[in-house]
């Protein structure tokens, strides 16, 4: 081979080598520009941890996690347990519908959906399971715990449905009911779900064939029981002292008793959220506040004559406002109870509280950024709120964040 020739392949090799160099140097140039937006995006201490946020899978246990968190950033999904501690982890799970996802937890585990799905996670991992039938514009309509397993009852424009997720042995199972359009109000009892109706109180099993329970349309818009007794609250009226409707069944049968709740002044807010009873009072939220009565004797009004006893109803909570963190910072409560967000066990009400700042945006959209989280709670019987957990851990984004379902370990709450 010539001398030039020689030359001339060596040229080609430089050139070569120098273009497979360039377009080596523009891959990764690609690559860190991704980076560095998805830091700006993000946050640099928490871009790792979001980088390796998978889509859940089998491997996903509850392990120490005390608190679970539906959240939605920017039209994405997560289902996010936080430990004791604060340290969170988090898998991207959709939303079913567009009310919110959902959150139940029991000793049977926590359990969750996506639009298709039915989650049960357990300390380990978790089991998957297909849900039955159409599934199209479906949404949550209520989870329950129930024994051993779950109950969900979702809502769609062709009917309702209920779900029953049976946790007991080495697996879990799923079975489905079409309900019609049938909408009754349900509540745990023990170790079943029951549901008020024009005959007394009615157990809920996957054996029930027939839901006409009360509802929205009896003015049964919740639901709570305790031990033999189940209490079903109306809507909230009009006017400057309204009086809301409350009736007491006896499980053992027979008509319930009715009383009138008398509110101090005129709410805004028409549906009470969240019954529950503790300690000889009955307690719901609206408008931003914990309510209670005293629970009612047996003298109430049955028989559609006399008078029906008055209950005058007292906040026992503030359930808004701010909360101060560290003396510097201040969160605001943000989970409203309109929406369901707040988790009501043994006797504390817990929920969430941000600190957020507006941010312009400068030459980019404006957004919230999400500079804290914490986990609250406030104790039912003195009104007292309280951090429970300040989630310095966080593997979410931090833009336009909002929280839409709350669970809570119940056996990590019966400790607070």
């Amino acid at each position: 081979m010539s001398r030039s020739r020689r030359g001339s392949d060596a040229r080609d090799r430089a050139a070569s080598g120098s273009t497979e160099a360039r377009r080596v140097l523009k891959a990764w140039g690609a690559v860190l520009i991704v980076v560095l937006a998805l830091g700006a995006l993000f946050g640099v201490g928490s871009l790792a941890r979001y980088l390796q946020a998978p889509p859940i899978s089998e491997s996903f246990g509850a392990e120490d996690a005390v608190v679970a968190l539906r959240l939605e950033a920017r039209g994405t999904s997560y289902l996010v347990l936080v430990n004791e501690a604060g340290t969170a982890r988090s898998v991207q799970l959709a939303e079913r519908g567009f009310i919110g996802t959902q959150i139940a937890w029991s000793d049977a585990g926590i359990s969750t959906g996506d639009p298709t799905h039915e989650y049960l996670i357990g300390e380990n991992g978790l089991v998957k399971l297909a849900v039955p039938g159409p599934t199209e514009g479906v949404h949550d309509r209520a989870r329950l715990a129930s024994g051993p397993g779950f109950a969900v009852f979702t809502g769609s424009a062709d009917g309702q449905r209920a779900l029953f997720v049976d946790a007991a042995g080495p697996g879990a199972s799923l079975t489905g009911t079409d309900i019609g359009r049938e909408i009754p109000e349900l509540a745990s009892c023990g170790d079943g779900i029951v549901m008020a109706t024009a005959n007394g109180i009615a157990p809920v099993t996957p054996r029930t064939s027939d839901f006409a329970g009360l509802g929205l349309f009896d003015d049964v818009v919740a639901l709570a029981c305790d031990a033999d007794r189940v209490y079903g609250l109306g809507a909230i009226p009009d006017g400057p002292e309204p009086r809301e409707r409350l009736r007491v069944w006896d499980r053992s049968g027979g008509a319930p008793l009715e009383f009138s709740v008398r509110y101090p002044g005129e709410l805004i807010e028409k549906s009470p959220h969240s019954p529950f009873v503790h300690d000889g009072r009955l307690y719901w939220t609206a408008e931003w506040n914990l309510w209670s009565v005293a629970l009612p004797d047996g003298t109430g009004h049955s028989s559609g004559t006399g008078e029906i006893p008055v209950l005058d109803a007292v906040v026992s909570g503030d359930l808004a406002g701010f909360l101060e963190s560290d003396g510097a910072s201040e969160y605001e409560i943000a989970a409203g109870t309109p929406e369901g967000m707040l988790a009501a066990v043994e006797g504390r009400v817990f929920g969430v509280a941000t600190d957020e700042e507006f941010d312009g945006g400068g030459r980019g959209p404006s957004f919230t950024r999400l500079d804290g989280l914490e986990i609250f709670s406030v104790d039912a019987a003195t009104g007292e709120r309280r951090i429970e957990i300040e989630v310095d851990g966080i593997d979410f984004p931090r833009r336009d964040l909002h929280v839409t379902a709350i669970a809570v370990d119940p056996e990590w709450a019966a400790g607070r």
